[in-house]
């Protein structure tokens, strides 16, 4: 299943925010000129209708419209709609523009503006979008391919692509190591925010006392130890993303200052009187069961319901096996660059090994595994020797103890894989092939018996 769409996006609407007829007229006909679709409104408020009928790609907004306006239209074009905006600015208010370059602007032209600029910025974001594009069609591809064989993860990959250029809160769940930071970048990087920074922080980690001041910066002299004034995490995301890591870690004190900023994204640093106002997508990550945590009343449901818009649940790594050979081609390719190596093969005991262990830790320990045989390995292959001593024992205690093996010449001793067939064909005749018991007797899931039976070509009673 491909879930690519070619872009064709180009620049050609074109949106102009003025209250200067004349400026505008000599727009209309420098654009028109250009082959680009040409809109106009009076005031931001004016604007948004055409905002939300058209595909406006470029706005130009006259900095006169930005002071008399109590909207940040800049920001709004930017993160919610993707709208490349530039500023033009009188001489005497380029602090305005700069401002509006703070809050994600492109670039501000001085007036009066020659019809020749007005080509040349364009033809700019034209190159800088096709670019955007591109790379994020190369990024889907691969994505694409590497969840390839799992209909499961496939789903949630496109419900992911779907949610991104969405400014809405998202909530991923799931056991550690499963990859919740890895789909909260990918969101971050299919949004429109994808210019904008992707901050993680890991809730779990900062102290009950500390977190007002990490999240929201402090002033000098607010505290001791506070010896200059500080940013908060929130306001390094400011126009990207801001990843809150195990939420589920959070105090019921420090949940009640996340809700209120949650609520309408304006804080105070500690120490100061005035409130400030970021632009931040907030992407939350637990692995724990909140609707529990509720209950025994260790989680406010206010702030579950204000996290839980988009709700994304990753399964272990047990349950979709099917991406493991593309995850292991994966690391080992990061591996070979980042030590040197090169790797092309990984032996038939190896892959066993590798097909048959359970992965408590998930992705990440996968990921540990593969650098642990990588330093080891010799040549250009994976061994099983290359491997952690642990799958060793695991695969040898799955397999238990075996008459064949006892009681064979050295030159008949059984490959592993031969054990843990005759252990697995075993085990279903003391059951009486009762899948859900010999499941549990094998420590293995369901899924794994089943895909067993079928490498093995046992014969299903």
């Amino acid at each position: 299943m491909s879930i690519i769409t070619s872009s064709e996006k180009k620049v050609k609407s074109v949106l102009i925010i003025s209250s200067d007829l004349e400026l505008k007229e000599n727009f209309r006909q420098s654009l028109t000129a250009f082959d680009f679709q040409f809109f106009e409104a009076t005031t931001p408020a004016e604007a948004l209708p055409l905002i939300e009928k058209h595909q406006i790609t470029v706005a130009f907004i006259d900095q006169e419209s930005i002071i008399h306006s109590e909207m940040d239209i800049v920001s709004y074009l930017n993160a919610s709609h993707g709208v490349e905006v530039i500023i033009l600015a009188t001489i005497n208010g380029l602090d305005e523009a700069t401002k509006a370059l703070k809050n994600g602007a492109a670039f501000y032209l001085v007036k009066p503006v020659k019809p020749a600029d007005l080509k040349s910025v364009i033809d700019k974001l034209s190159l800088r979008a096709t670019s955007r594009e591109n790379s994020r069609e190369i990024e889907q591809r691969f994505l694409s391919d590497l969840m390839a064989g799992s209909p499961l993860m496939q789903k949630l990959l496109k419900f992911s692509m779907k949610i991104a250029p969405t400014p809405s809160t998202v909530l991923i769940g799931g056991e550690s190591g499963t990859g919740k930071e890895f789909f909260a970048k990918i969101i971050h990087r299919m949004s429109r925010r994808s210019d904008g920074r992707f901050v993680a922080v890991n809730c779990g980690a900062i102290p009950d006392t500390l977190f007002e001041s990490e999240l929201f910066g402090h002033k000098k002299g607010s505290f001791t130890g506070a010896d200059r004034d500080r940013a908060g995490i929130v306001e390094e995301a400011h126009m990207g993303t801001l990843f809150l890591d195990e939420v589920g870690e959070l105090s019921l004190q420090s949940q009640v200052k996340l809700l209120r900023f949650l609520q309408d994204r304006e804080f105070r640093r500690i120490g100061e009187s005035t409130n400030r106002s970021v632009d931040v997508r907030i992407i939350a990550a637990t692995n724990k069961d909140l609707s529990n945590l509720i209950k025994q009343g260790t989680f406010r449901e206010d702030l579950y319901f204000r996290l839980n818009v988009f709700y994304l649940h990753l399964p272990p790594l047990r349950e979709r096996r099917e991406t493991l050979p593309n995850l292991i081609r994966l690391f080992v390719h990061r591996n070979n660059q980042n030590f040197d190596k090169n790797i092309l093969h990984i032996s038939k005991n190896a892959e066993s090994l590798l097909a048959g262990y359970e992965y408590p830790g998930n992705i990440r320990e996968l990921e540990n595994i593969i650098e642990h045989a990588m330093v080891l390995a010799e040549n250009d292959e994976i061994t099983e020797k290359d491997l952690p001593e642990f799958m060793l024992r695991n695969r040898l205690l799955l397999g238990g103890p075996s008459s064949s093996l006892s009681n064979s010449a050295p030159d008949e001793i059984l490959t592993l894989a031969q054990l843990e067939e005759q252990h697995i064909r075993m085990v279903l005749q003391t059951t009486d092939y009762n899948y859900t018991e010999t499941s549990k007797k094998l420590g293995i899931s369901r899924s794994t018996l089943w895909r067993k039976i079928k490498e093995f070509n046992i014969e299903e009673r």
